[in-house]
């Protein structure tokens, strides 16, 4: 019996720390990627991979790029981000939209573009010089997607069913795949910019779903601030 019982607590502590691993994993990809990325040129075969991609993307992801690409540009994103708070707002609650906001803020990670100076593919997939405002790295879409959406997910495992909460995921999964391969078959980023905004956006989405779980416990029972939030709502 006692053998058993450490057995389970081992696993959980394992489970514990996979986060914190996972998202130290994901900091040094993502760090690895940016200094890929202050290259002069593309990575090894990049150029390559991204013409392949443009010349055998599929009809769906077409269709897919020509309905997100406008709703994810610098002024109609905070439109649909605003509406997206505003229904978890009322269907979940203060709180939800307000860890969904925090998502939202780390969607400034997109700015570090001018910072890596990294040009994005021409409409022939070459090369050509970085001029000032048109950063590739990382690619925003796609901070965007997993952020966002991947925030959505994690507050439905809590405040819808379990059938729900899947459905949820597998949109997220789906809008994250479609992104990724329609930002290269569009010839708007290279790989190497998916990949960062993938590493990147990922680990702050492990943040978020930290502060998720952990914020309610370091609000006093009897503090404003959680009334003010919600959580005197809360079960």
């Amino acid at each position: 019996m006692n053998r058993e019982k450490t057995q389970v607590e081992a696993e959980k502590t394992v489970l514990s720390r996979f986060p914190l691993v996972m998202f130290l994993v994901l900091i040094v990809l993502s760090i690895v990627c940016t200094f890929l990325a202050r290259g002069d040129g593309p990575a090894a075969g990049e150029a390559a991979v991204t013409r392949w991609i443009s010349n055998n993307s599929l009809f769906f992801v077409d269709f897919f790029a020509s309905i997100s690409d406008p709703l994810l540009t610098d002024l109609s994103a905070p439109i649909v981000f605003t509406l997206l708070v505003l229904i978890v707002w009322r269907l979940w609650g203060r709180y939800p939209a307000v860890i969904l906001g925090l998502a939202g803020a780390f969607t400034g990670l997109t700015r570090i573009g001018d910072l890596v100076h990294r040009p994005r593919p021409t409409s022939t997939g070459e090369w050509i010089e970085y001029s000032f405002g048109n950063g590739g790295y990382p690619s925003g879409h796609v901070i965007f997607s997993v952020l966002i959406f991947g925030t959505i997910w994690i507050l439905s495992t809590r405040y819808t069913s379990v059938l729900v909460s899947k459905l949820i995921g597998l949109g997220f999964l789906a809008i994250v795949v479609l992104t990724c391969w329609s930002r290269v078959s569009e010839l708007e980023h290279w790989p190497l910019d998916v990949v960062g905004g993938l590493f990147i956006s990922s680990a702050a989405l492990i943040l978020i779903n930290f502060t998720n779980k952990v914020l309610p416990n370091l609000i006093s029972e009897s503090s404003s601030l959680r009334q003010l939030l919600g959580l005197d709502k809360e079960v």
